[in-house]
């Protein structure tokens, strides 16, 4: 853990914080690693389009939604959802954390149930060293490979695309890493998912392309539509309606980036009977129309945020 004395802002961390303050795109992936002071905060009312990782490895934080107030301590790791307001900062005199805006991988949700502390905001307080230490490695490695990726000011920004990609995958292996972690050590002490919570979460996981309805759910977990409505929202975290769209979505920027389908072949492939409402509905998760974004995807050229 890091000494309040210790904490001088090298020239890249400020250069980073100074681009932190705007709103990242949805679809970019960006990483970091904060030693904040005093008047630290930032404050996004209507929240950002990608999810947000926030990890304590030192001194104190907060994060306030619609008057919740929650402090964050060494230990303490928050997963944010697409459209969560962002109102957080420095509790005294410094905050350690690291962080990631990614959009996840399909199959992960099919594993990953914080429990919601706030609406839209998950929450798990880690207190094993064992597991803290890891976080603090799995965060420092992906840090590094995100910077190998062009992902960061201080990255490589002449690496060939195919590097690109590989280091862009190792990324979020260390994503997975952290979450892994972190729902491993909430189930040594806390039951699993609901069996129709996790049937109906296996289902939509492994095809998301298929014309799901509440109705036909609710019906594969023999509950009522209203009951599996709550359960899921309760352990999950989101709507399942919400979490179809978003693995449709992630499905789709996945054959963008790698077949010549078209955007209307790729809507329906992925269960959208509309591409109008796909492509709305694309840019909006992704910050890109479907076409804007195969283009950049395809580019050798490395963004720099």
């Amino acid at each position: 853990m890091t000494e309040p004395a210790d904490l001088e802002h090298d020239l890249a961390t400020q250069v980073l914080i100074e681009l932190y303050s705007e709103i990242p795109p949805p679809s970019k992936l960006v990483t970091g690693h904060f030693h904040s002071g005093g008047d630290y905060r930032v404050l996004r009312p209507d929240g950002v389009g990608s999810w947000y990782l926030l990890y304590t490895a030192g001194g104190t934080g907060h994060f306030q939604i619609a008057g919740d107030k929650l402090t964050l301590r060494h230990g303490d790791l928050v997963l944010v959802s697409p459209g969560t307001e962002h109102d957080y900062g420095t509790v005294g005199t410094y905050w350690e954390t690291w962080w990631a805006h990614f959009q996840p991988r399909r199959e992960w949700h099919a594993w990953w149930s914080l429990p919601q502390a706030m609406p839209g905001l998950s929450y798990v307080r880690l207190t094993r060293p064992s597991e803290t230490d890891r976080l603090v490695s799995a965060f420092a490695r992906l840090h590094r490979d995100a910077q190998l990726a062009g992902l960061s000011p201080t990255g490589d920004t002449e690496l060939h695309l195919l590097e690109k990609n590989l280091a862009v995958q190792l990324t979020m292996n260390g994503i997975e890493e952290v979450l892994l972690v972190a729902t491993s050590s909430l189930r040594r002490d806390t039951r699993h998912l609901d069996p129709r919570v996790q049937l109906v979460l296996d289902a939509v996981t492994s095809d998301p392309a298929r014309p799901y309805t509440l109705t036909s759910l609710a019906g594969l977990a023999q509950v009522s539509v209203s009951r599996l409505a709550h359960l899921f929202k309760e352990q999950v975290g989101d709507s399942i309606m919400n979490v179809v769209v978003g693995l449709r979505l992630q499905r789709a920027s996945e054959l963008l980036g790698a077949t010549d389908m078209s955007v209307v072949q790729i809507a329906r492939a992925v269960g959208f009977e509309s591409p109008h409402y796909f492509s709305r509905q694309f840019g909006q998760r992704f910050g890109l129309p479907p076409t804007k974004y195969r283009d950049k995807v395809r580019s050798p050229e490395l963004e720099q945020y």
